[in-house]
């Protein structure tokens, strides 16, 4: 679950940005390079991935086309832009589009964690 009011207090403590695991958790990652009001942290996937089709699998998916979301990084402007009521990564991905800032993808294998 993400808390809007909880990550908004912590950039008004001086931070420029926060970062948020996936699962909700927010983390310290000094190690990430600069990026813009929002970032995706991507990862490579490693589970296996299947199309499906009435319920009946089609086919196995390329994982080297796909990779997971590990966490989001957010600039204080993008926090203060948006509602508070949201509370599940996915809400949060697509309300930051909405709101008119654009996602900039980071890849975890390019950082050390």
């Amino acid at each position: 679950m993400i808390d809007i009011l909880a990550l908004r207090k912590l950039v008004e403590t001086g931070k420029p940005r926060v970062v948020v695991e996936a699962g909700g958790r927010v983390v310290d990652r000094e190690d990430l390079p600069e990026v813009g009001s929002a970032a995706l942290i991507t990862g490579p996937l490693t589970d296996a991935v299947k199309a499906v089709e009435g319920g009946l699998v089609q086919e196995s998916l390329d994982r080297d086309s796909l990779w997971s979301i590990e966490g989001l990084v957010l600039s204080r402007e993008v926090l203060l832009a948006l509602d508070e009521g949201l509370t599940t990564a996915e809400e949060l991905i697509s309300a930051v589009t909405r709101a008119g800032f654009e996602w900039q993808l980071i890849s975890s294998s390019s950082s050390s964690s």
